[in-house]
């Protein structure tokens, strides 16, 4: 039986150019949800401007999100954001868009459906929606788990976790950090790098050269020497470059 990896890959994001962390009207961009990958790392990570997080999932029926990996996220970012006023998560159930296997711009058009959660004041929204069919860069022997497609949206194809070997609670736990850690900006995509740990391969944008890393473009789901249990849960860690890039830019 041949090892799980899943691969993520957000090169064709870049392309919606528009603005960025550094627009002087920052406090205007901060409440909005249509800015490029990364424009919101700073937001995710400090207290300046945010300092409580509200979650919006949306799940296909039958394809929800599992307790364990939702209190592992809860964990994840008390341990790597400044957020005195916590994080809420709010989930709901819909019906299959029955569109087959997603395209982004198929996605986006769900979230602009179903999104009722928006940044507010000292509240950052997010929206996360777990899907029911692939990816439609999906290609054989590659697992696309998530993508993180703008500054405060993912898409989870939990069809695809349901298919693999292995938990699906922690498979669940690994891809939505890894694709928080995009939010977060991560690697150099909004958070600048502290030094230079970013795969040098074109098509890995934003992801860590270090093997084992949890922000690594490949990622060995069974095994890593980087894991470690929480809450019975296997999680996967960020190397100590990526760990130092979220606390310059006002993370933990």
């Amino acid at each position: 039986m041949g090892k799980n990896y899943f691969y993520s890959c957000f090169i064709a994001l870049f392309l919606l150019a528009g603005c960025t962390t550094d627009s002087p009207d920052k406090k205007v961009n901060a409440h909005r949800n249509d800015l490029v990958l990364g424009a919101s790392a700073r937001d995710f990570l400090s207290d300046e401007l945010f300092t409580a997080i509200d979650l919006e999932i949306v799940y296909v029926t039958g394809f929800e999100p599992t307790a364990e990996a939702l209190n592992s996220l809860r964990t994840f970012f008390e341990r790597n954001t400044h957020k005195p006023n916590g994080i809420s998560i709010q989930t709901r159930a819909i019906s299959s868009p029955d569109v087959g296997s997603y395209s982004i711009e198929e996605i986006k058009a769900i979230e602009k459906k179903y999104r009722t959660a928006f940044s507010v004041d000292n509240r950052l929204a997010v929206f996360i929606f777990f899907a029911d069919e692939k990816s439609q860069d999906s290609k054989e022997g590659t697992n696309i788990l998530g993508k993180a497609y703008m500054n405060t949206s993912m898409v989870i194809f939990d069809s695809v976790i349901k298919s693999m070997n292995g938990s699906r609670s922690e498979i669940q736990t690994v891809t939505l950090h890894h694709e928080f850690g995009h939010l977060f900006g991560l690697v150099d995509n909004g958070t600048p790098a502290q030094s230079e740990h970013e795969d040098e391969n074109p098509e890995h944008k934003a992801h860590c050269n270090v093997e084992g890393c949890l922000m690594a473009a490949k990622i060995d789901v069974s095994s890593s020497p980087l894991s470690f249990l929480e809450n019975g849960v296997k999680i996967l860690e960020l190397d100590e470059h990526c760990k130092l890039d979220l606390k310059a830019n006002g993370g933990k």
